[in-house]
């Protein structure tokens, strides 16, 4: 099964954090969100490959 992860976006409801910071990697508890999302999709065994949808600030 896919998993897809909705990363794009502006970001503008946790500015300042995003001003230079794409959303998915802004820090929770001195990790990127992103990696949040990842390690709970792990624990779904049914989960086979994780798709990332990227629009603002990709790289």
């Amino acid at each position: 099964m896919k998993a897809v992860l909705l990363a794009g976006g502006f970001g503008t409801r946790l500015r300042p954090l995003t001003l230079n910071t794409p959303k998915p990697v802004v820090p929770i508890f001195d990790r990127p969100f992103l990696y949040h999302q990842i390690d709970l999709l792990r624990q779904v065994p049914e989960i086979d490959e994780v798709i990332l949808s990227l629009n603002y600030q990709p790289e």
